[in-house]
Protein backbone atom coordinates (compact mmCIF):
# COMPACT_ATOMS: atom_id res chain seq x y z
CA UNK A 1 0.00 0.00 0.00
CA UNK A 2 0.99 3.57 -0.70
CA UNK A 3 -0.59 6.58 -0.39
CA UNK A 4 0.20 10.01 -2.64
CA UNK A 5 -1.06 13.22 -1.65
CA UNK A 6 -3.62 14.50 -4.32
CA UNK A 7 -2.39 18.24 -5.95
CA UNK A 8 -5.47 20.10 -7.97
CA UNK A 9 -4.81 22.02 -11.15
CA UNK A 10 -5.95 25.55 -10.51
CA UNK A 11 -8.18 26.62 -13.58
CA UNK A 12 -10.57 29.63 -13.27
CA UNK A 13 -14.57 28.47 -13.41
CA UNK A 14 -14.93 30.06 -17.23
CA UNK A 15 -12.24 28.14 -18.47
CA UNK A 16 -13.47 25.79 -21.21
CA UNK A 17 -11.92 22.30 -22.70
CA UNK A 18 -12.21 20.78 -26.06
CA UNK A 19 -11.56 16.99 -25.47
CA UNK A 20 -10.93 15.27 -28.53
CA UNK A 21 -10.24 11.70 -29.78
CA UNK A 22 -11.69 10.02 -26.51
CA UNK A 23 -13.48 6.51 -26.29
CA UNK A 24 -16.17 7.26 -23.67
CA UNK A 25 -18.24 5.26 -21.43
CA UNK A 26 -21.96 4.98 -22.42
CA UNK A 27 -23.73 2.72 -19.69
CA UNK A 28 -22.96 -0.33 -23.16
CA UNK A 29 -20.07 0.32 -24.41
CA UNK A 30 -17.42 3.10 -25.63
CA UNK A 31 -17.99 5.59 -28.03
CA UNK A 32 -15.98 7.63 -30.24
CA UNK A 33 -16.57 11.03 -29.18
CA UNK A 34 -15.82 14.82 -28.76
CA UNK A 35 -16.89 16.51 -25.70
CA UNK A 36 -16.91 20.09 -24.24
CA UNK A 37 -15.90 21.18 -20.40
CA UNK A 38 -17.73 24.14 -19.24
CA UNK A 39 -17.79 25.88 -15.64
CA UNK A 40 -17.29 22.06 -15.02
CA UNK A 41 -20.07 20.47 -16.76
CA UNK A 42 -20.17 18.24 -19.93
CA UNK A 43 -21.37 19.68 -23.42
CA UNK A 44 -21.76 18.88 -26.69
CA UNK A 45 -22.47 22.51 -27.58
CA UNK A 46 -19.19 24.37 -28.79
CA UNK A 47 -18.94 27.09 -26.34
CA UNK A 48 -18.03 30.73 -27.76
CA UNK A 49 -13.95 30.12 -26.93
CA UNK A 50 -12.26 27.41 -25.98
CA UNK A 51 -9.52 27.60 -24.02
CA UNK A 52 -7.53 24.46 -24.17
CA UNK A 53 -7.67 21.58 -26.62
CA UNK A 54 -6.87 18.29 -25.48
CA UNK A 55 -6.26 15.15 -27.62
CA UNK A 56 -7.29 11.76 -25.36
CA UNK A 57 -5.24 9.73 -28.24
CA UNK A 58 -7.87 6.88 -28.06
CA UNK A 59 -8.30 6.50 -24.24
CA UNK A 60 -11.37 5.04 -22.36
CA UNK A 61 -12.89 7.38 -20.43
CA UNK A 62 -15.18 6.31 -17.43
CA UNK A 63 -17.03 7.83 -14.35
CA UNK A 64 -15.48 7.71 -11.15
CA UNK A 65 -15.94 4.88 -8.86
CA UNK A 66 -18.21 4.79 -5.49
CA UNK A 67 -17.54 3.53 -2.25
CA UNK A 68 -20.82 2.45 -0.60
CA UNK A 69 -19.86 1.13 2.74
CA UNK A 70 -17.03 2.91 4.41
CA UNK A 71 -15.95 4.07 7.77
CA UNK A 72 -13.17 6.66 6.92
CA UNK A 73 -13.41 9.66 6.70
CA UNK A 74 -13.99 11.19 10.41
CA UNK A 75 -10.75 11.68 11.53
CA UNK A 76 -8.16 15.02 10.49
CA UNK A 77 -5.17 12.72 11.14
CA UNK A 78 -6.15 9.81 9.06
CA UNK A 79 -8.22 11.52 5.96
CA UNK A 80 -5.55 12.84 4.09
CA UNK A 81 -4.26 9.32 3.30
CA UNK A 82 -7.32 8.04 3.07
CA UNK A 83 -8.27 10.81 0.61
CA UNK A 84 -4.66 10.01 -1.51
CA UNK A 85 -5.81 6.60 -1.67
CA UNK A 86 -9.15 6.87 -2.93
CA UNK A 87 -8.27 9.30 -5.54
CA UNK A 88 -5.07 7.25 -6.96
CA UNK A 89 -7.99 4.31 -7.27
CA UNK A 90 -10.60 6.44 -9.06
CA UNK A 91 -12.92 6.43 -5.88
CA UNK A 92 -14.41 9.78 -6.14
CA UNK A 93 -17.54 9.02 -4.16
CA UNK A 94 -17.91 7.84 -0.66
CA UNK A 95 -20.71 6.91 1.91
CA UNK A 96 -20.19 6.43 5.49
CA UNK A 97 -21.98 3.78 6.98
CA UNK A 98 -21.22 5.14 10.84
CA UNK A 99 -18.27 7.20 11.68
CA UNK A 100 -17.08 9.09 14.67
CA UNK A 101 -19.45 12.65 14.15
CA UNK A 102 -17.47 14.89 16.00
CA UNK A 103 -14.15 13.80 13.86
CA UNK A 104 -16.40 13.86 10.80
CA UNK A 105 -17.40 17.48 11.43
CA UNK A 106 -13.71 18.31 11.67
CA UNK A 107 -12.72 16.74 8.69
CA UNK A 108 -15.95 18.66 7.06
CA UNK A 109 -15.28 21.81 8.65
CA UNK A 110 -11.73 21.67 7.85
CA UNK A 111 -12.31 21.20 4.29
CA UNK A 112 -11.05 17.66 3.49
CA UNK A 113 -13.80 16.31 2.22
CA UNK A 114 -16.77 17.93 -0.38
CA UNK A 115 -14.26 19.38 -2.59
CA UNK A 116 -12.84 19.62 -6.39
CA UNK A 117 -9.32 18.16 -4.79
CA UNK A 118 -11.01 15.69 -2.01
CA UNK A 119 -13.46 12.51 -2.20
CA UNK A 120 -17.08 13.36 -1.62
CA UNK A 121 -18.68 11.68 1.31
CA UNK A 122 -22.07 11.37 2.62
CA UNK A 123 -22.06 10.50 6.68
CA UNK A 124 -24.50 7.99 8.77
CA UNK A 125 -23.04 9.57 11.79
CA UNK A 126 -23.82 7.77 15.23
CA UNK A 127 -25.65 4.29 14.21
CA UNK A 128 -28.55 2.76 15.85
CA UNK A 129 -27.91 -0.19 17.99
CA UNK A 130 -29.24 -2.37 21.16
CA UNK A 131 -27.87 -1.60 24.64
CA UNK A 132 -24.28 -3.02 24.59
CA UNK A 133 -24.95 -3.69 20.43
CA UNK A 134 -22.61 -3.41 18.01
CA UNK A 135 -20.66 -1.43 16.97
CA UNK A 136 -20.31 -0.62 20.49
CA UNK A 137 -16.98 -3.33 20.88
CA UNK A 138 -15.17 -1.69 18.19
CA UNK A 139 -15.62 1.86 19.44
CA UNK A 140 -15.12 1.58 23.12
CA UNK A 141 -12.40 -0.81 23.02
CA UNK A 142 -10.00 1.87 21.28
CA UNK A 143 -10.16 4.34 24.18
CA UNK A 144 -9.48 1.73 26.61
CA UNK A 145 -6.10 0.88 24.83
CA UNK A 146 -6.91 -1.89 22.49
CA UNK A 147 -8.31 -2.98 19.45
CA UNK A 148 -10.82 -5.34 19.86
CA UNK A 149 -11.88 -7.20 23.51
CA UNK A 150 -10.76 -10.74 24.00
CA UNK A 151 -10.48 -11.28 27.05
CA UNK A 152 -13.76 -11.34 29.69
CA UNK A 153 -11.78 -8.08 31.19
CA UNK A 154 -11.91 -6.35 28.12
CA UNK A 155 -15.49 -7.29 27.31
CA UNK A 156 -16.56 -6.42 30.96
CA UNK A 157 -14.65 -2.45 30.36
CA UNK A 158 -16.23 -2.26 26.71
CA UNK A 159 -19.54 -2.95 28.45
CA UNK A 160 -19.06 -0.41 30.76
CA UNK A 161 -17.94 2.23 28.65
CA UNK A 162 -19.31 4.86 27.77
CA UNK A 163 -16.80 7.32 25.83
CA UNK A 164 -18.60 7.15 22.17
CA UNK A 165 -21.96 6.86 22.91
CA UNK A 166 -24.32 9.55 21.31
CA UNK A 167 -21.15 9.67 18.82
CA UNK A 168 -20.09 7.26 17.15
CA UNK A 169 -23.11 4.46 18.14
CA UNK A 170 -26.97 5.29 19.78
CA UNK A 171 -28.13 2.63 22.33
CA UNK A 172 -31.93 2.44 21.86
CA UNK A 173 -33.60 -0.12 23.84
CA UNK A 174 -36.77 0.65 23.66
CA UNK A 175 -39.46 2.61 22.24
CA UNK A 176 -39.01 5.44 25.04
CA UNK A 177 -35.27 5.46 24.65
CA UNK A 178 -36.43 6.23 20.48
CA UNK A 179 -38.33 9.48 21.57
CA UNK A 180 -35.90 10.81 23.56
CA UNK A 181 -32.93 10.48 21.45
CA UNK A 182 -34.22 10.64 18.06
CA UNK A 183 -34.24 14.56 18.02
CA UNK A 184 -30.18 14.21 19.09
CA UNK A 185 -29.70 12.09 16.51
CA UNK A 186 -31.61 14.58 13.52
CA UNK A 187 -29.42 17.32 15.34
CA UNK A 188 -26.62 16.00 13.85
CA UNK A 189 -27.89 15.91 10.89
CA UNK A 190 -26.87 12.92 9.10
CA UNK A 191 -27.34 12.16 5.56
CA UNK A 192 -29.08 8.42 6.02
CA UNK A 193 -29.21 6.34 9.27
CA UNK A 194 -27.53 3.19 9.83
CA UNK A 195 -28.68 1.17 12.05
CA UNK A 196 -27.92 -2.75 13.42
CA UNK A 197 -29.45 -5.74 13.15
CA UNK A 198 -27.87 -8.91 14.59
CA UNK A 199 -28.91 -12.23 14.85
CA UNK A 200 -32.86 -11.27 15.45
CA UNK A 201 -34.15 -14.57 15.47
CA UNK A 202 -32.62 -14.74 18.51
CA UNK A 203 -33.72 -12.11 20.56
CA UNK A 204 -35.09 -12.43 23.51
CA UNK A 205 -37.02 -10.13 26.68
CA UNK A 206 -34.01 -11.09 28.71
CA UNK A 207 -31.77 -9.43 26.45
CA UNK A 208 -33.24 -6.16 27.73
CA UNK A 209 -32.26 -6.75 31.19
CA UNK A 210 -28.32 -8.56 30.32
CA UNK A 211 -27.90 -6.98 26.92
CA UNK A 212 -24.81 -9.25 24.84
CA UNK A 213 -21.91 -7.44 23.56
CA UNK A 214 -22.07 -7.17 20.26
CA UNK A 215 -25.83 -7.51 19.71
CA UNK A 216 -28.27 -5.53 17.95
CA UNK A 217 -31.62 -3.48 18.29
CA UNK A 218 -34.95 -5.21 19.62
CA UNK A 219 -36.26 -6.38 16.36
CA UNK A 220 -39.51 -4.71 17.38
CA UNK A 221 -37.94 -1.00 17.10
CA UNK A 222 -36.40 -1.57 13.56
CA UNK A 223 -40.36 -0.36 11.85
CA UNK A 224 -40.40 1.95 13.84
CA UNK A 225 -36.86 3.61 13.07
CA UNK A 226 -37.38 3.18 9.76
CA UNK A 227 -40.86 5.22 9.84
CA UNK A 228 -39.05 8.29 11.82
CA UNK A 229 -36.06 7.98 9.31
CA UNK A 230 -38.47 8.37 6.19
CA UNK A 231 -39.98 10.77 7.58
CA UNK A 232 -37.04 12.83 8.36
CA UNK A 233 -36.56 12.52 4.16
CA UNK A 234 -33.81 10.19 5.28
CA UNK A 235 -32.78 6.81 3.67
CA UNK A 236 -31.76 3.70 5.91
CA UNK A 237 -29.48 0.94 5.84
CA UNK A 238 -29.27 -2.13 7.85
CA UNK A 239 -26.17 -4.00 9.19
CA UNK A 240 -27.55 -7.58 9.15
CA UNK A 241 -25.73 -10.69 9.83
CA UNK A 242 -28.37 -13.77 8.90
CA UNK A 243 -30.99 -14.27 6.81
CA UNK A 244 -34.00 -13.61 9.37
CA UNK A 245 -32.58 -10.16 9.94
CA UNK A 246 -32.16 -9.28 6.28
CA UNK A 247 -36.30 -10.32 6.14
CA UNK A 248 -36.76 -8.19 8.86
CA UNK A 249 -34.87 -5.83 7.69
CA UNK A 250 -37.32 -6.06 4.05
CA UNK A 251 -39.78 -6.08 5.82
CA UNK A 252 -39.34 -2.90 7.92
CA UNK A 253 -38.96 -0.89 4.89
CA UNK A 254 -35.08 -0.54 4.86
CA UNK A 255 -33.65 1.27 1.75
CA UNK A 256 -30.57 -0.46 1.49
CA UNK A 257 -28.50 -3.55 2.87
CA UNK A 258 -25.47 -2.72 3.87
CA UNK A 259 -24.64 -6.52 4.01
CA UNK A 260 -25.34 -10.05 2.01
CA UNK A 261 -25.80 -12.85 4.49
CA UNK A 262 -22.57 -15.17 4.32
CA UNK A 263 -20.46 -12.53 4.30
CA UNK A 264 -17.51 -14.14 6.02
CA UNK A 265 -18.95 -17.46 8.28
CA UNK A 266 -17.11 -19.99 9.76
CA UNK A 267 -15.76 -23.49 7.74
CA UNK A 268 -17.65 -25.45 10.52
CA UNK A 269 -21.07 -23.66 10.99
CA UNK A 270 -24.38 -24.46 9.06
CA UNK A 271 -24.46 -22.46 6.63
CA UNK A 272 -28.51 -22.66 6.58
CA UNK A 273 -29.13 -19.95 8.67
CA UNK A 274 -27.30 -17.44 6.16
CA UNK A 275 -29.05 -18.83 2.99
CA UNK A 276 -31.74 -15.95 1.68
CA UNK A 277 -35.18 -17.79 1.19
CA UNK A 278 -36.47 -17.21 -2.24
CA UNK A 279 -39.38 -15.24 -1.39
CA UNK A 280 -36.70 -12.47 0.49
CA UNK A 281 -34.68 -12.91 -2.88
CA UNK A 282 -37.83 -11.97 -5.25
CA UNK A 283 -39.15 -8.90 -2.67
CA UNK A 284 -35.37 -7.97 -2.83
CA UNK A 285 -35.77 -6.85 -6.56
CA UNK A 286 -39.44 -6.33 -6.67
CA UNK A 287 -39.03 -3.58 -3.79
CA UNK A 288 -36.50 -2.15 -5.37
CA UNK A 289 -33.57 -2.29 -2.31
CA UNK A 290 -30.10 -1.61 -2.84
CA UNK A 291 -27.66 -4.33 -2.13
CA UNK A 292 -24.11 -3.86 -0.56
CA UNK A 293 -22.35 -7.63 -0.55
CA UNK A 294 -18.99 -6.16 1.04
CA UNK A 295 -18.28 -9.77 -0.42
CA UNK A 296 -14.76 -8.64 0.39
CA UNK A 297 -14.60 -8.68 4.24
CA UNK A 298 -12.79 -11.70 5.24
CA UNK A 299 -10.69 -12.34 1.81
CA UNK A 300 -7.53 -11.86 3.51
CA UNK A 301 -4.49 -13.07 4.27
CA UNK A 302 -5.78 -13.65 8.63
CA UNK A 303 -8.42 -15.61 7.07
CA UNK A 304 -8.43 -19.82 6.45
CA UNK A 305 -8.96 -21.27 2.68
CA UNK A 306 -11.25 -23.14 4.51
CA UNK A 307 -12.91 -20.50 5.82
CA UNK A 308 -12.70 -18.48 2.77
CA UNK A 309 -14.44 -21.74 0.75
CA UNK A 310 -17.45 -21.82 3.23
CA UNK A 311 -17.59 -17.96 2.61
CA UNK A 312 -17.40 -18.42 -1.37
CA UNK A 313 -20.31 -21.14 -1.48
CA UNK A 314 -22.91 -18.67 0.49
CA UNK A 315 -21.93 -16.31 -1.18
CA UNK A 316 -22.56 -17.95 -4.77
CA UNK A 317 -25.66 -18.43 -3.89
CA UNK A 318 -27.38 -16.18 -2.20
CA UNK A 319 -25.92 -13.40 -4.99
CA UNK A 320 -26.26 -15.53 -7.47
CA UNK A 321 -30.05 -15.87 -7.10
CA UNK A 322 -30.47 -12.13 -6.12
CA UNK A 323 -28.89 -11.38 -9.78
CA UNK A 324 -30.72 -13.38 -10.78
CA UNK A 325 -34.20 -11.75 -10.07
CA UNK A 326 -32.60 -8.35 -11.57
CA UNK A 327 -31.76 -6.99 -7.51
CA UNK A 328 -30.12 -3.55 -7.55
CA UNK A 329 -26.32 -3.77 -6.15
CA UNK A 330 -23.60 -1.06 -5.79
CA UNK A 331 -20.13 -1.78 -4.09
CA UNK A 332 -18.76 -1.08 -0.85
CA UNK A 333 -16.38 -1.82 1.16
CA UNK A 334 -16.66 -2.25 4.83
CA UNK A 335 -12.73 -2.26 5.44
CA UNK A 336 -10.83 0.55 7.58
CA UNK A 337 -8.40 2.38 5.77
CA UNK A 338 -9.45 0.22 2.36
CA UNK A 339 -11.09 1.48 -0.27
CA UNK A 340 -13.54 -0.53 -2.73
CA UNK A 341 -10.76 -1.95 -5.24
CA UNK A 342 -10.39 -4.87 -3.36
CA UNK A 343 -14.41 -5.53 -3.24
CA UNK A 344 -14.92 -4.57 -6.84
CA UNK A 345 -11.74 -7.25 -7.88
CA UNK A 346 -13.32 -9.45 -5.55
CA UNK A 347 -16.87 -9.59 -7.07
CA UNK A 348 -15.30 -9.80 -10.04
CA UNK A 349 -13.75 -13.01 -9.07
CA UNK A 350 -16.92 -14.76 -8.03
CA UNK A 351 -18.16 -15.05 -12.34
CA UNK A 352 -21.54 -14.00 -11.50
CA UNK A 353 -21.35 -10.43 -13.41
CA UNK A 354 -19.54 -9.62 -16.58
CA UNK A 355 -17.55 -6.66 -16.69
CA UNK A 356 -19.63 -4.49 -18.50
CA UNK A 357 -22.39 -4.93 -15.51
CA UNK A 358 -19.49 -4.63 -12.52
CA UNK A 359 -18.69 -1.27 -14.38
CA UNK A 360 -21.82 -0.20 -14.22
CA UNK A 361 -22.47 -0.84 -10.81
CA UNK A 362 -19.21 0.58 -9.67
CA UNK A 363 -18.98 3.44 -11.75
CA UNK A 364 -22.51 4.59 -12.25
CA UNK A 365 -24.97 2.68 -9.70
CA UNK A 366 -22.72 3.42 -6.59
CA UNK A 367 -21.74 7.32 -7.27
CA UNK A 368 -25.95 7.72 -7.58
CA UNK A 369 -26.94 5.58 -4.41
CA UNK A 370 -24.30 7.68 -2.55
CA UNK A 371 -25.90 11.32 -4.47
CA UNK A 372 -28.60 10.64 -6.09
CA UNK A 373 -29.55 14.13 -6.47
CA UNK A 374 -26.41 14.95 -8.38
CA UNK A 375 -26.18 14.85 -12.02
CA UNK A 376 -22.71 12.31 -11.92
CA UNK A 377 -22.21 8.83 -12.83
CA UNK A 378 -22.71 9.29 -16.56
CA UNK A 379 -20.49 10.54 -19.19
CA UNK A 380 -23.78 13.20 -20.80
CA UNK A 381 -24.34 16.47 -21.89
CA UNK A 382 -24.90 18.16 -18.31
CA UNK A 383 -23.68 16.15 -15.85
CA UNK A 384 -20.37 17.12 -13.84
CA UNK A 385 -17.44 16.77 -15.52
CA UNK A 386 -15.66 13.89 -13.13
CA UNK A 387 -14.21 10.94 -15.30
CA UNK A 388 -11.22 8.82 -15.36
CA UNK A 389 -9.23 8.32 -18.25
CA UNK A 390 -7.90 4.69 -18.69
CA UNK A 391 -5.11 3.52 -20.94
CA UNK A 392 -6.88 0.11 -21.90
CA UNK A 393 -10.60 -0.74 -22.41
CA UNK A 394 -11.77 -2.61 -18.86
CA UNK A 395 -14.52 -4.72 -20.75
CA UNK A 396 -11.98 -6.15 -22.27
CA UNK A 397 -10.05 -6.75 -18.82
CA UNK A 398 -11.04 -5.94 -15.69
CA UNK A 399 -8.04 -4.90 -14.85
CA UNK A 400 -7.65 -2.13 -16.52
CA UNK A 401 -10.15 0.13 -13.82
CA UNK A 402 -6.97 0.50 -12.31
CA UNK A 403 -5.20 1.89 -15.29
CA UNK A 404 -5.97 5.37 -14.08
CA UNK A 405 -4.01 7.94 -16.69
CA UNK A 406 -5.35 10.81 -15.90
CA UNK A 407 -8.35 12.14 -13.16
CA UNK A 408 -11.00 14.84 -13.56
CA UNK A 409 -13.32 16.12 -10.93
CA UNK A 410 -15.89 18.80 -11.80
CA UNK A 411 -13.49 20.29 -14.67
CA UNK A 412 -10.45 20.19 -12.61
CA UNK A 413 -7.58 17.66 -13.32
CA UNK A 414 -6.39 16.08 -10.31
CA UNK A 415 -2.61 15.57 -9.92
CA UNK A 416 -1.18 12.90 -7.98
CA UNK A 417 2.22 13.88 -6.61
CA UNK A 418 4.95 11.01 -7.03
CA UNK A 419 7.50 12.29 -4.26
CA UNK A 420 5.05 10.67 -1.86
CA UNK A 421 4.86 7.24 -2.92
Amino acid sequence: MFFIVPIVAQRHTSHTFHLIQGKWFDGNGFADEDFYVVDGVLSRTPPEHIDTTIDLHGRYLVPPYGDAHEHNFDSLQRTPAVTAQYLHDGIFYAQGMTDITNGAKAVASAGLVNTPSTVDVTYAHGGLTGANGHPKEVYEAIPLGFYYPETPTQREQVSNAHFRAGNAYWEIDTPADLDTKWSEIIADKPDLIKIFINESEHYSAAMHKKPPLGGGLDPALVPLIVKRAHAAGLKVAAHVETAADYHLALVSGVDELAHVPGYCIAADVDPGPYRLTDADVSLTASLRVKVVPTASFCDNEHTSAERKAATRDIQLSNLGRLKAVGAQFVIGSDNYGRDSVHEAMYLHSLGLWSNLELLRIWSTATPQDIFPERRIGKLEPGYEASFLVLRRDPIEDWAATQEIESRWKQGYTIKMDPKQK
